[in-house]
């Protein structure tokens, strides 16, 4: 188990293992949290993303990231991402070049197609088929 700090100096337990998404905070959620880790519950913590992912890491060998706009990365554990999965012509013209489904949802990224391949297959995923 790791042990990160809730914003309100509590102490959060999360199960590496069981980690699907790792990204910063967005507007909205918890000003005093700095990362959020999505596991068996969503768990917000005033750690940075640079201290988090290598404590997952080390126990969640699949977890990879991609890349959202502005240069954000979303961490995920490849096993259970389904992608690449293709963009519409205005998804593209925001910026977007592919995405994955991790959680039910659509991930958008800036990576090409090729590349998410490569990237979830690196981490020991099984990815999507090149149509």
């Amino acid at each position: 188990m790791a042990k990160f700090t809730a914003p309100d100096g509590s102490k959060v337990t999360v199960d590496p293992k069981r980690v699907i998404r790792i990204r910063e905070t967005i507007s909205g959620e918890n000003s005093g949290s700095k990362t959020r880790i999505d596991w068996t519950m969503m768990s917000l913590v005033k750690e940075t993303l640079s201290e988090v992912v290598p404590v997952v890491q080390a126990i969640l060998d699949s977890l990879t990231s991609l890349t959202a706009l502005e240069g954000k990365k979303i961490w995920f554990d490849a096993k259970q991402a389904v992608g690449p999965l293709p963009i519409t012509d205005t998804q593209k013209k925001l910026g977007f070049n592919s995405s994955i489904k991790i959680m039910g949802y659509r991930q958008y990224v800036i990576e090409s197609p090729a590349k998410v391949r490569a990237v979830i297959k690196s981490a020991h995923g099984d990815p999507l088929d090149d149509n």
